[in-house]
């Protein structure tokens, strides 16, 4: 497992998530990002529901990042290494490696950035303290957690 991610989930890739030239498409990265992020959250006791996905509070993707290092095709079973790396006031970002399981070959690389929100007006709200009690229990000192 690399430095600093201490879970991970596993996939296999799917026909459908590959494109013509039988390589997998660019947009189903994020889904195998979305697939990490609830694994690593229903690990941690914090899933919700399909409708709030963080059992305590609601939460926006506010940012999305993917860099392909290498390619994967139908079949081929990838292991998807997840992290929080860090926790500000009303945001937290999850850091994903993505890595060919019997190559161990880098494939795709990326982050997403969530803020917490009140659900009635979609303003910022405080990352509630338990969120970042559970998780700080969990990374330990690998976990950012900049002072305002």
């Amino acid at each position: 497992m690399p430095d600093n991610f201490h879970f991970s989930t596993e996939i296999r890739v799917r026909l459908p998530e590959t494109d013509a030239m039988g390589i997998v498409f660019h947009g189903a990265f994020f889904t195998f990002l979305e697939v990490g992020r609830t694994d690593y959250l229903r690990n941690l006791g914090l899933a919700g529901s399909h409708a709030q996905p963080i059992k305590d509070f609601a939460n926006l993707v506010a940012r999305a990042c993917c860099d392909f290092r290498s390619s994967a095709r139908f079949d081929d079973p990838l292991v998807i290494h997840v992290r929080i790396a860090e926790i500000r006031r009303t945001s937290f970002t999850f850091e994903f490696r993505i890595v060919h399981k019997q190559e161990a070959r880098l494939v795709a690389e990326g982050h997403t950035v969530h803020v917490a929100i009140d659900p009635a007006t979609t303003k910022p709200i405080a990352v509630p303290e338990a969120f970042r009690a559970q998780v700080r229990k969990f990374e330990g000192k690998a976990l950012s957690e900049p002072k305002p």
